[in-house]
């Protein structure tokens, strides 16, 4: 995991005592909607007045892919509320992907061991408690 992602996920998981995305996107203020996306994406962040919205596809409501997802989102408000524009720049939209997924995965490593009090044995046990990367490219 890069640092820049390690230490933006130490920093919110002490400041918020939670890895739980949807908690952490309360506490900072983001405003969370479900909507009909299509197949693609699966979330997407904008900013209204330099807010930040969260969007997530209908279709993840009641799957796990949803957590995941948000923390994803997260990543992007959390590393990159200064790049307006990330999309941009090919190479500059593929640094922003790949942090905001490692932003996630460690998220939620923390999140399983929040909620069962031991770490997971394999990736596979995150992905099937909060989803994966696939597809997760805004």
């Amino acid at each position: 995991m890069n640092n820049f992602a390690k230490k933006s996920i130490e920093t919110i998981v002490a400041r918020y005592k939670t890895a739980d995305p949807f908690l952490i996107a309360e506490k900072l203020n983001i405003d969370l909607y479900f909507m009909p996306l299509g197949k693609h994406p699966l979330g997407d962040t904008s900013y209204d007045n330099h807010e930040p919205i969260v969007i997530l596809n209908e279709s993840i409501r009641d799957s796990p892919q949803r957590y995941f997802t948000l923390a994803h989102e997260i990543g992007h408000v959390v590393m990159h509320a200064d790049l307006n524009g990330y999309h941009s720049g090919y190479a500059s939209y593929g640094v922003c992907e790949y942090q905001a997924n490692q932003f996630a995965t460690g998220l939620m490593g923390l999140l399983y061991v929040e909620e069962n009090g031991y770490g997971p044995d394999s990736y596979y046990d995150l992905v099937h408690h909060y989803g994966s990367p696939v597809n997760e490219l805004d």
